[in-house]
């Protein structure tokens, strides 16, 4: 019979993370927003704790722990701010550097991504191009000792703040075969522009065109045309850990509407106790608790090296779609209080509906289910 409980060191992540969250990032929220500037103070201190080097091996500054773990650090930073639960993910695109580069990039880069002095994307996306990476249309080609970059990404996530994008090319463009580059994003030919989103602030996202843009060899992750093959397995573990910032948003919900139905009067009662009410959150808590298992469950099968390609699938459209019925129907609760941007609960919203799309939307994940269960 299989144990349904975290280990008393992820207990005790568990509490240090929370603690945290609620100390330090919580007062700033609403300020953070406003100014609409991205909190590299908050990488720093977030990288004193070791949590933009959770896939880092120790060699570079990281403290590696296990997916689980990276699971639950997630899920208690986006209970209090869903942007601060996206600053770990800085650390995302370690995993290709750390299997693609040579030990010379490996050294130059990784402990600035563990200290936080480095903040990463990864580009991939582009205007005609998302869920079907080998449609891509930007081009690298070869030239003396690099390579000449042309293209256009777009929905890049901290394209705005990043120093540097890990950059999906084709090196012979009639092909289906991509290759990673390293690319300063201060390199010359290169121009970035801010998109203006309804939610993920002060994350945010940018386009950035490549024109003309040379780097050197020693920039190209792998061999000419790995580059597919080794960030698909990358895309499942990120999807998980998405649904798992959508439960937790529609956690904080839940525990706000619980809280303001107990204090809310109405004919002489608390909301509470109508049963339009109360079989609202009863819902959201079940829904809530099936959804974190499951997505635990998925980080477990990652860290005992079982594929998860349907279950990571099966997590990125289910918990985000449920997330948003669930805040939307805290939102509700509050009345006309809850419309308001005193409470976070319309923040949470905005957030969540990126959930749904990025990382894959519902039907592409679905196409990975039903593929699995009809092979």
């Amino acid at each position: 019979m299989p144990e349904f409980s975290f280990s008393e060191e992820q207990d005790m992540l568990r509490k240090a993370v929370r603690n945290f969250a609620q100390n330090e990032i919580a007062p700033g929220i609403k300020e953070r927003i406003e100014a609409g500037k991205f909190p590299r103070e908050l990488v720093k201190a977030m990288a004193n704790l070791g949590l933009t080097g959770m896939s880092i091996p120790t060699e570079y500054g990281g403290q590696p722990i296990d997916w689980v773990s990276v699971g639950i650090v997630i899920e208690e930073l986006a209970k209090v701010d869903f942007c601060a639960s996206c600053i770990p993910f800085l650390a995302a695109p370690a995993p290709l550097v750390l299997q693609l580069a040579s030990s010379e990039v490996q050294k130059k880069w990784l402990p600035l991504i563990a200290s936080g002095d480095k903040v990463f994307c990864m580009g991939s996306t582009e205007p005609d191009c998302g869920s079907d990476l080998a449609a891509m249309k930007t081009k690298a080609i070869r030239k003396d000792d690099g390579y000449i970059i042309n293209g256009e990404k777009t929905s890049i996530s901290y394209g705005m703040q990043a120093d540097v994008m890990i950059t999906l090319a084709k090196v012979a463009p009639e092909t289906r075969r991509i290759t990673p580059f390293l690319v300063p994003l201060d390199s010359p030919g290169l121009v970035r522009s801010a998109i203006s989103d309804m939610g993920w602030e002060p994350i945010g996202r940018a386009s950035i065109i490549l024109d003309d843009v040379k780097v050197p060899i020693e920039s190209r992750l792998g061999e000419e045309g790995q580059g597919l093959y080794k960030v698909l397995p990358s895309l499942g573990v990120a999807r998980v850990l998405a649904a798992l910032q959508a439960l937790a948003l529609a956690q904080a919900s839940l525990e706000d509407a619980v809280s303001y139905s107990k204090q809310r009067i109405a004919f002489g009662k608390p909301i509470a106790e109508f049963q339009g009410v109360s079989y609202k959150l009863a819902e959201a808590a079940t829904q809530i608790e099936m959804g974190r298992w499951f997505c635990y469950r998925v980080l477990w099968m990652q860290d005992q090296g079982i594929p998860h390609d349907k279950e990571s699938a099966m997590c990125k459209w289910w918990c985000p779609e449920i997330a948003t019925q669930i805040i939307h129907d805290a939102l509700i609760i509050h009345g006309h209080v809850g419309y308001s941007k005193e409470y976070h609960l319309e923040q949470r919203l905005r957030d969540v509906l990126g959930l749904e799309i990025g990382d894959g939307p519902s039907n592409i994940m679905k196409i990975i289910i039903s593929r699995d269960i009809l092979r």
